[in-house]
């Protein structure tokens, strides 16, 4: 009861903000989400996010509450959105474990790579969360992962396993390998031109592939 109370709490916290042009509230939403991003929860200061959108802190904190409540909302709305462009993905993935693995990547990657900001803020907020958010951001994840694997896994071709091989931690050490891999490449791709990325994909598939064979010795049947 009390977390149905709290999310109805939020609603009405964030309804005037919705009511808000659209694009006012985007350049809200993209200048606190480069501050959180670039600082982090604890050293985001909302004073700098109010001085670069023209607003007082009375107006941003009357639209979220606090400022918990305002990097809870751009959590969710981070979340759904990358969400929403990566399950455009799943319908058009092969059924072999690790051609999968590879395309979704690429994907993640690409969408890392076009939402630098977006990716900065996630990634800093799951690995090293704010000890006053870590709760919450601990449900997120878990709520945002088991929703995840239903859509992945579904027609998921697993047949090529060795039979002692635990299918679990193969997917999971398949996961890990190429969330490495992409990490190297963001990175890199920070040096980068726009159409050098673009040119990097088919290098970075081939790599992909190259791991995916070392991964298929140790796990898969001859």
């Amino acid at each position: 009861m009390r977390e149905h109370i709290k999310k109805e709490e939020n609603l009405s916290l964030n309804k005037s903000f919705k009511n808000l042009p659209e694009e006012k509230r985007k350049k809200i939403i993209d200048i606190c989400i480069e501050e959180f991003a670039k600082k982090g929860y604890d050293k985001a200061s909302t004073n700098e996010i109010t001085r670069k959108a023209g607003i007082s802190k009375g107006i941003l904190f009357h639209y979220f509450g606090n400022k918990r409540n305002l990097f809870l909302y751009l959590i969710d709305y981070v979340m759904e959105y990358m969400a929403d462009k990566l399950e455009k993905t799943l319908d058009n993935l092969p059924a072999d474990v690790f051609e999968r693995f590879i395309q979704y990547g690429i994907a993640k990657l690409k969408l890392a790579y076009n939402e630098p900001l977006m990716y900065e803020m996630l990634f800093n907020a799951f690995i090293n969360p704010s000890e006053e958010v870590r709760k919450d951001i601990q449900e997120r994840y878990e709520k945002i992962f088991a929703e995840s694997l239903g859509g992945f896994y579904r027609g998921i071709d697993t047949s090529k396993f060795r039979k002692d091989i635990d299918i679990q931690k193969a997917l999971e050490l398949i996961a890990l390998v190429l969330d490495g891999l992409g990490n190297k490449y963001l990175k890199i791709f920070k040096n980068m031109k726009a159409e050098e990325v673009l040119q990097s994909m088919d290098r970075i598939m081939e790599e992909s592939r190259e791991y995916m064979e070392m991964l298929k010795r140790g796990l898969c049947n001859s």
